[in-house]
């Protein structure tokens, strides 16, 4: 495989080399801003034409996230550039490609509002929902009439490449290994946690999600699925200042299934720009049923009914502030807290078959009260050249703090029951992660063609844990040392990267190259290693590249091809050897000789983009030889769960995202995608293989009296693991939206059914282990209705502080469940 992958590399950059002598090309740009805040127009539609023919353009191009464009020409002669979006008055341009190599500036084109299409009420928020690219794709929330009364786990379901199952395991681009992003920065907590935080997070105050299925070497190394951007609405990137004022919305929101609010506020005021962010929400989970059976082949079963009910306030706040200098010099810095907390209450009840003499019956009482907090702090600062206007240097420093309490007391009735523990226990547990990041960017044109970016980064990073375990003692609970632990984990990452890219005529190369070296030391007490004082130290060095190009077919179809090695550094979940005893019928831990995990991926991606269809389609491969995965075994009739590097996976797989506007008051959406995996493990000697596959269809239509209805259904079939598979889901959701007062006041009101018996979630999985099999069945209960409420205040527009072209973008850590998901929880298989 590796023999094949370097091959490719190979061939990608001896077409660079033979697409680097051959055509003329002539590189027309530009940027739209709104002509009012002078903000950049994302995702706007510009149309070529090649006179003196007018009636069929030869050419479309988007606009970027910063409202930037450019195109290719290499036909000589006089054209005309046209802006017609929605609501916004025609704009033309005339210019002319020469018959030598050049470039031609088209300036600034200021989108202005059609007053006279505004008050006869024609405009219908159709605007373009998904930006397509070879590399990745951007998703405009804020465009999709969904966001006003759903979460971000909600809007991730309609995100092309990416997938959210029923019990809201995330993978993006087939992988459940990728990286969180907010604003463009890493956010360790949510990597950790983005299912739970996502769940509570209101897709209100998101802007666009990023999917980036192939990070160029300027991306951390780590995430082997990619990276997943969220672009809050306090973000507005680079160019102009925008007019002076101040901007907000403030938010409220109810469902069956919980309550929050929240405000987002922006103000500008000459070259200095302020935005804060604030959100609160409180999901109330209702019971969630499980019953698992596990037998042995030996004869021995326990069957587990339990019925848990949870609580999870999540409360946001950031703020970015801006000084531009002077033209050339940009100085930015952002500021946030983020606490979750958990209260999670179940009752359990446990029967244990050895033989047909010998059975028993326990129950069981859990409670966990648990909190995850992060704070972040950055500065960024950022130098352009005026007479390079593309070179750029960008010096970034970040820092991460992520405490964590996590209390649980388990309490055990009914019969003593040989040779198992069930003495009630309670387990205190702090820890936390303290990060520094260091990091400094350069790029800057090569000619007319080439562009070279360069950088540097290094991360100091210390985990810390301190887990204390009691045991009852009469009415007493009393330290039981030989089930705590105590441990510092230390990461130090040093990294360098250089890539080049360049177009050349219809052509589009990109390559380059990553090396990271990581040092690692760990120290326990007790000692959990060979060490006598539980300590080790581990270094090693990851050379990653990356490569792709891209031709364009024509003016509005184009296909690429793109190679990457990914890493995964084993997080501390996986590496922490502390025995979570809160089912006393199965133990899980960590392993801390987990080495890193690598990933090769190669994609092909074909895009056709006109005014009413857009169609993205991607083929795709990976290859992981040393996969980490848990995997359980029996000793003593006691279940054990771990990780090891025991995976040999080869996934395979065909994505589509099709989105038709037959009118401008009609969008329709289908969203798929179809895996093959193959699953093997010499350790555990076995071997797994199945098809699975997702799908969203959705509609939007606006209605009379500028009702605007969204309906989805939703479906996910069986997913294979290396020991067993579980079952698919399929659910609808329907949501209604009208504005008044000038689209300041917005009501919503939307609903989630599942479309199963009984209109309940109902999932079941299947495992089979080195002597033995477990099954398990769990009844969700997603069922609600929702209810939204916003307020726009002051003068409208894209006002915010703004960002730095390049700033730190570091790694986060595999984790194998979120942390609230895992605190306090019955293992689950």
């Amino acid at each position: 495989m590796l023999r094949k992958v370097k091959l490719v590399v190979m061939m990608l950059f001896l077409c660079w080399g033979a697409m680097a002598q051959n055509g003329q090309k002539t590189i027309v740009k530009g940027m739209v801003l709104d002509s009012l805040t002078r903000a950049g127009e994302p995702a706007s539609i510009l149309q070529f034409y090649r006179l003196p023919d007018m009636d069929k353009p030869v050419a479309f191009t988007t606009t970027d996230e910063e409202g930037r464009f450019s195109h290719s020409f290499t036909l000589a002669g006089d054209y005309v550039m046209v802006f017609d979006n929605m609501g916004r008055k025609v704009q033309h341009r005339s210019f002319t490609v020469p018959a030598e190599s050049g470039e031609v500036d088209l300036g600034e084109i200021l989108a202005q509002d059609n007053a006279e299409v505004l008050k006869a009420g024609q405009v219908t928020a159709m605007r373009p929902l998904v930006k397509m690219e070879v590399d990745k794709m951007i998703y405009n929330v804020v465009d999709d009439v969904d966001s006003k009364t759903s979460t971000v786990l909600d809007m991730l379901r309609k995100v092309p490449m990416v997938t959210v199952d029923a019990q809201d395991k995330i993978t993006v681009n087939g992988s459940s290994s990728f990286k969180v992003y907010v604003d463009g920065k890493p956010n360790q907590m949510i990597s950790q946690n983005a299912s739970t935080v996502f769940k509570v997070m209101p897709a209100s105050m998101v802007k666009s999600i990023e999917v980036v299925t192939n990070p160029g070497v300027k991306y951390d190394a780590e995430g082997v699925g990619g990276v997943l951007n969220i672009t809050t609405n306090r973000e507005v990137t680079g160019g102009k200042s925008v007019a002076e004022g101040f901007y907000g919305t403030l938010q409220a929101m109810a469902s069956t299934h919980g309550y929050g609010g929240g405000m987002f506020a922006s103000m500008q005021k000459g070259k200095f720009a302020l935005s804060a962010n604030v959100n609160a929400m409180k999901e109330i989970m209702p019971s969630t049923v499980m019953d698992m059976s596990r037998t042995q082949d030996s004869g021995f079963s326990s069957v587990t009914h339990s019925e848990t009910d949870m609580k999870l306030p999540l409360l946001m706040g950031n703020i970015s502030a801006s000084y531009e200098i002077d033209a050339q010099n940009l100085l930015s810095a952002t500021a946030g807290i983020m606490r979750m907390k958990m209260d999670q209450a179940g009752i359990s009840t446990t029967d244990l078959v050895f033989s047909e003499e010998e059975k028993y019956r326990y129950s069981g009482n859990t409670s966990t009260v648990a909190s995850n907090n992060m704070i972040e702090a950055g500065l960024d600062y950022q130098h352009l050249w005026a007479d390079v206007p593309a070179r750029s240097l960008t010096f970034s420093y970040q820092f991460n703090g992520t405490p964590a309490v996590n209390n649980t007391l388990n309490t055990f009735g009914g019969a003593t029951v040989p040779g198992y523990d069930l003495t009630d226990r309670r387990s205190d547990g702090r820890s936390g992660s303290l990060d520094h990041t260091f990091q400094a960017d350069f790029t800057t044109p090569l000619g007319s063609s080439l562009t070279l970016s360069t950088g540097a980064k290094y991360i100091y990073r210390h985990n810390s844990s301190s887990q204390k375990d009691f045991r009852r003692d009469g009415s007493d609970f009393v330290p039981n040392p030989a089930s705590s632990l105590d441990y510092d984990f230390y990461n130090r990452i040093g990294a360098a990267y250089a890539e080049l890219s360049g177009n050349f005529g219809p052509w589009g190369v990109k390559g380059g190259a990553r090396y990271e070296h990581t040092w690692q030391t760990y120290s326990s007490v007790p000692p959990v290693t060979t060490s006598p004082d539980g300590r080790f130290d581990v270094q090693y060095g990851a050379l990653v590249p990356t490569a792709s190009v891209q031709y364009n077919i024509s003016a509005i179809q184009n296909i690429g091809l793109s190679y990457n090695m990914r890493i995964s550094r084993p997080g501390i979940t996986y590496l922490n050897p502390y025995e979570d005893t809160t089912d006393p019928t199965a133990l899980s831990y960590g392993n801390s000789d987990l080495e890193v995990e690598r990933s090769h991926n190669l994609s092909l991606v074909y895009s056709l983009v006109t005014p009413k269809v857009m169609l993205n389609t991607t083929l795709r491969h990976g290859y992981t030889g040393n996969g980490i995965s848990s995997y359980s075994f029996y000793k003593d009739n006691v279940l054990n769960t771990t990780y090891g590097n025991i995976i040999t996976s080869n996934n395979t797989g065909l994505n589509a995202f099709v989105m038709i506007n037959p009118t401008n008051k009609t969008r329709i959406m289908v969203n798929g995608g179809i895996t093959y995996s193959d699953i093997s493990s010499r350790q555990l000697g076995q071997h797994n293989k199945g098809v699975s596959y997702n799908v969203m269809l959705g509609a939007q239509q606006t209605l009379p009296w500028d009702l605007r209805l969204s309906a989805n259904v939703i479906a996910m079939g069986s997913q294979v693991t290396l020991q067993g598979s579980s079952t698919g889901m399929s659910l609808g959701t329907l949501g209604l939206t009208k504005t008044f007062l000038e689209d300041r006041l917005s009501l919503s009101v939307s609903g989630v059914l599942p479309l199963a018996k009984g209109f309940e979630l109902n999932m079941s999985s299947t495992t089979r282990g080195n002597g033995f099999t477990s099954e398990m069945s769990t009844i969700i209960p997603m069922r609600q209705i929702g209810f939204q409420i916003s307020w726009t205040f002051g003068k409208q527009g894209n006002y915010g502080a703004k960002k730095a072209r390049r700033t730190i973008e570091k790694d986060s850590q595999l984790n194998s469940t979120s942390t609230a998901e895992s605190m306090g929880s019955i293992m689950q298989m």
